[in-house]
């Protein structure tokens, strides 16, 4: 299964940054220094996981409305934001014909 991640564009590490990746990781601030100073990324999930997606946009949107770039990967191949839009519409979209179907089959087990 492939992954989704964000990293910082830059290896400076500032309080920004820390702040924004504790709030939705729980590790220390000497860990996420060393995660930006060597590049890594600070937050990934599987491809396929809507709630990881959702945090590496909200991730995103705050460190680059404080002015920290970032970039996004999808299996390590740089992608943007209007991707993981688009992927997260599309699991939405999935999701509502599945309970749709769903919902079709109980009414059809209802009438026999």
């Amino acid at each position: 299964m492939g992954f989704i991640g964000i990293k910082a564009a830059k290896s400076d590490f500032n309080a920004v940054i820390a702040k924004t990746i504790r709030k939705y990781r729980d590790i220390s601030i000497s860990e996420i220094k060393a995660i930006v100073s060597e590049g890594n990324y600070l937050y990934e999930c599987d491809y396929i996981d809507a709630q990881g997606i959702e945090v590496i946009l909200s991730i995103n949107s705050e460190l680059n409305s404080n002015g920290i770039s970032t970039v996004i990967y999808e299996h390590d191949q740089k992608t943007n934001v209007e991707f993981l839009n688009n992927l997260l519409e599309s699991y939405a979209e999935i999701a509502a014909q599945v309970e749709a179907e769903m919902d079709a089959e109980a009414l059809l087990e209802e009438g026999e």
